[in-house]
């Protein structure tokens, strides 16, 4: 019996190339957001980079001042832009700094202001405990004149001083008043009226004193002899550290009115 013929056939199956898949505009795909950098994130930046400059020089405080300002500016702009604005992490880097390095320069300020504050006082209570003791020598050598090396400079036309620096020294009504006081006085107050920090790490300071003469069983009480003292911290010819040294020092005024008074 013959073959059935479709048993001799061989199936061939022809495999069409898989099409890629269509598009359509309503499939959900995930798009992504792109958000603009704050400018002022940006320049709060740079102010933060360049606070720390104010550590070397007081006027640049201003720097970390404005930089601040412009950092919470720029926090507020990024936090009410709906998500429309990027550069939190720049703004808050430099608010950081800002606030960090205006600190660092105002704390070390503070501290130098007080240590050479009361090292100026130091030196004017001993200047005017060795005139009190009548040591009017050592307190000679621990002004400017007394520790000058060059003869004092005379103007064209008038005539040269008849007598020395420290004969000056001793005439000076200040220099005077607080030798005829006596080592029994005491230093009652000292306030600072100056404080000007030099270029060269030096200063100059003026403060006032109040010295009260103690009077004797047989003398009525004396009124307190107000100085003003002009103190300088600066290096002097031939010295590698700088000093303090008294540089000027007059009466004050309220010694003028008490004297009119009496």
């Amino acid at each position: 019996m013959p073959a059935d013929n479709n048993d001799n056939k061989v199936e061939t199956v022809t495999r069409l190339p898989a099409s890629a898949p269509a598009f359509h505009a309503d499939d959900t795909e995930p798009v992504a957001e792109y958000r603009s950098v704050s400018a002022l994130a940006i320049a709060s930046l740079v102010f933060g980079m360049a606070s720390p400059l104010c550590l070397a020089w007081p006027l640049l405080l201003v720097i970390p001042l404005v930089g601040t300002a412009i950092s919470i500016f720029a926090l507020r702009r990024i936090d009410t832009s709906d998500g429309a604005l990027a550069g939190r992490w720049a703004a808050t880097a430099a608010l950081a700094l800002c606030v960090f390095s205006g600190t660092a320069a105002v704390t070390r300020d503070l501290g130098t202001r007080y240590i050479r504050t009361w090292q100026a006082e130091k030196l004017g209570r001993e200047w005017i405990e060795l005139l009190l003791a009548g040591e009017t020598e050592k307190a000679f050598q621990l002004t400017v004149a007394g520790n000058r090396r060059e003869p004092p400079i005379v103007e064209p036309g008038m005539p040269a001083p008849t007598e020395t620096p420290y004969e000056l020294f001793l005439d000076d009504p200040v220099v005077s008043a607080l030798t005829k006081a006596g080592e029994r006085s005491e230093i009652q107050r000292a306030e600072t009226l100056i404080y000007e920090p030099q270029p060269r790490r030096q200063f100059i300071i003026q403060q006032e004193f109040a010295i009260a003469p103690r009077a004797s069983a047989d003398q009525s009480p004396q009124h307190p002899i107000e100085a003003i003292l002009t103190l300088q911290r600066s290096h002097l010819a031939g010295e590698r550290q700088p000093r303090w040294l008294v540089r000027t020092y007059e009466a004050s005024p309220q010694n003028h009115e008490a004297a009119h008074v009496h």
